[in-house]
């Protein structure tokens, strides 16, 4: 009996942070395209729009953590600061 309990509270906790990653994906985005228009460099900006619409394609197929991490590769690579959704 605990173990199951254990295994439903880490799949709860999983679904969570899953849930919470989703949220945050969109949010993240908007302040990458918000940033991204600001960057004077065309060839930068040129590679952190591809980088941006690899964030968005990672979110929409349900790979959240991943898009979160490309994200903030993509605000590095911009000089963008992100501010990430608190848990």
């Amino acid at each position: 009996m605990k173990k199951l309990m254990a295994l439903v509270a880490v799949v709860v906790a999983f679904a969570f942070v899953s849930v919470a990653s989703a949220s945050e994906c969109p949010l993240l985005i908007k302040q990458l395209k918000d940033g991204v228009a600001k960057v004077s460099d065309p060839n930068k900006k040129a590679d952190v729009e591809k980088m941006i619409a690899e964030v968005q394609k990672l979110h929409d197929s349900g790979k959240h953590a991943e898009s979160v991490k490309k994200a903030d590769e993509a605000a590095k690579a911009a000089g963008i600061k992100l501010e990430h959704k608190k848990m």
